[in-house]
């Protein structure tokens, strides 16, 4: 491959899916051809073009592709399910896929799936924590899974299930519900409620309030978004996505959306739920929630998980994390 034809692969990758959590793009040229997938319909026709021009051939294709087949959706039918960067389990997760949630596949590569998350992340999961079906199917489950938990045990002929906060559910009359590989179970313990109405008792209080109510206790988790564990970027997530605010997964993706707040060394202007964004090499890795009165909730490796603490407090950690702090973002 010449160092110009690199080169303009290279800037149509950045232009295309500048953000590889968001999109694929996964092609390199040889002697005679430009092979590889692609999510970007742009990136598959300016590739053509490259080829063209370079006199080789073009082998991309693009996702989603024929291995998927009919079957096009998944729905996590484990109670989380971990999602990784490559098809491989040995690997650290990137994030994590709750009971019930829906996923749209990509790539087939028996056993693992190329899929594509609610919140737009592309990430790789075993076939073994999903069930898998066509869009159809895919559009009746989402359309019933209106109930959501808030820690349950369930009991299914004979066994029994725990699912952590979050996890979604189709709602019966009788009380009973139903979990996302179609079987019917009683509540044991625990509590499942409409999601409407959990939105709405949500909007009531201090998004600080409801993330400590459903999430107290929780260890930090890389790539968590539960109860059972979750990082800084999931905690946030999760306490808006519960007030009906859809936010990215990460931080450094969440640090682009809402509305800016003017930083201040002593925290004045900012409200309950303000999210503060810190950083390391110049790049956002870190967020927390505003308080008020100094404080903040976060998931912190440093102290093992969710935590209340005083972002003024003289300690040299604290001081550290006010020298990192990059901004102030409002999500309404």
């Amino acid at each position: 491959m010449t160092d110009r034809l690199a080169r303009a692969i290279d800037d149509l990758r950045r232009k295309s899916v500048p953000d590889r959590r968001l999109g694929v793009f996964e092609v390199e040229a040889g002697d005679r051809v430009i092979t590889g997938l692609t999510t970007s319909r742009d990136a598959m026709q300016a590739l053509r073009a490259l080829a063209l021009e370079g006199g080789l051939k073009s082998d991309v294709r693009m996702l989603p592709d024929a291995s998927v087949g009919t079957n096009a959706a998944a729905v996590v039918t484990s109670a989380v399910a971990p999602l990784f960067d490559q098809p491989k389990i040995s690997l650290p997760r990137v994030t994590e896929g709750l009971h019930g949630e829906p996923l749209h596949i990509l790539e087939r590569r028996d056993p693992w799936l190329r899929v594509r998350t609610g919140d737009g992340y592309h990430a790789w999961i075993h076939d073994g924590y999903v069930s898998q079906g066509s869009m159809d199917w895919l559009d009746d489950w989402t359309g019933r899974a209106a109930g959501r938990t808030l820690g349950v045990e369930l009991e299914s002929e004979g066994a029994r299930m725990r699912l952590p906060v979050g996890a979604r559910l189709a709602l019966h009359r009788d009380g009973r519900v139903e979990i996302a590989d179609g079987r019917i179970a009683r509540v044991v313990r625990g509590d499942v409620r409409p999601e409407s109405e959990l939105r709405a008792e949500a909007r009531l209080v201090a998004a600080p309030e409801v993330g400590l109510r459903w999430f107290g206790g929780a260890p930090y988790s890389w790539g968590g978004r539960s109860d059972w564990g979750l990082d800084c970027s999931g905690f946030v997530q999760a306490v808006h996505g519960a007030r009906g605010a859809a936010l990215p997964r990460d931080s450094d993706q969440q640090f682009a959306i809402g509305r800016e707040v003017p930083a201040a060394v002593n925290g004045a202007g900012y409200h309950s739920g303000d999210l503060l964004f810190f950083a390391e090499d110049g790049r956002v890795s870190h967020v927390a929630m505003w308080m008020g009165a100094g404080r903040i909730a976060h998931s912190t490796l440093a102290r093992g998980g969710l935590v209340i603490e005083d972002l003024f407090a003289d300690t040299p950690r604290m001081r550290r994390m006010r020298d990192h702090l990059v901004g102030v973002r409002r999500v309404s």
